[in-house]
């Protein structure tokens, strides 16, 4: 039989910490200039209209305009990457040609400094030619500087006279 005897209860010490976070999710997106000094958002229906110089309304074989767009984070936005997105052209001027360089500044796109910026798109190219390689671009809204070259070349045929072509470009940017 088994008695009972005094009980004893064993006694332990105990503690605990606790650990919590809250997260928010990073913000991405770019906006473009066209005078690098006013920035806003554009759309595919309120693309910004590239300013060429000289005019591309008189283009003739040989000779080639520049226009500039500066690209950027947007406020707060992280780092990323931008890749120079070529639609498709609409018109008859078939025979014009293209290049798309970095420079370091909206005033660089021209004649004078255009060969010394880094290749995004090959001169030469087709309108509808996109860029292989996209730029970076800093978290601290420190711009891209594009310069677009469009020429007619010494070889344009003469059924290119009067004929017409339009472009649009997407700069296609990805955080990270």
């Amino acid at each position: 039989m088994l008695g009972t005897g005094p009980t004893s209860t064993l006694a332990s010490w105990n503690d605990a910490e606790y650990a919590n976070g809250t997260f928010t999710a990073a913000r991405f997106g770019i906006e473009g200039s066209l005078d690098g000094t006013n920035y806003s958002e554009h759309t595919s229906t309120s693309a910004a209209a590239l300013s060429f110089s000289p005019a591309v309304t008189g283009l003739f074989p040989g000779g080639t305009s520049y226009a500039a767009f500066a690209v950027r984070a947007t406020s707060g936005s992280v780092a990323g990457r931008v890749l120079v997105s070529a639609g498709t052209p609409s018109g008859g001027l078939s025979d014009l040609r293209y290049g798309v360089r970095t420079v370091g500044a909206m005033g660089q796109c021209n004649a004078g400094s255009y060969a010394s910026g880094a290749s995004v798109i090959p001169d030469g190219s087709t309108l509808g030619t996109s860029a292989a390689v996209s730029q970076m671009l800093a978290a601290d809204r420190t711009p891209v500087y594009y310069c677009f070259a469009i020429s007619l070349p010494v070889g344009a045929s003469n059924g290119m006279q009067g004929l017409a072509i339009s472009q649009t470009w997407q700069l296609v940017a990805t955080s990270g």
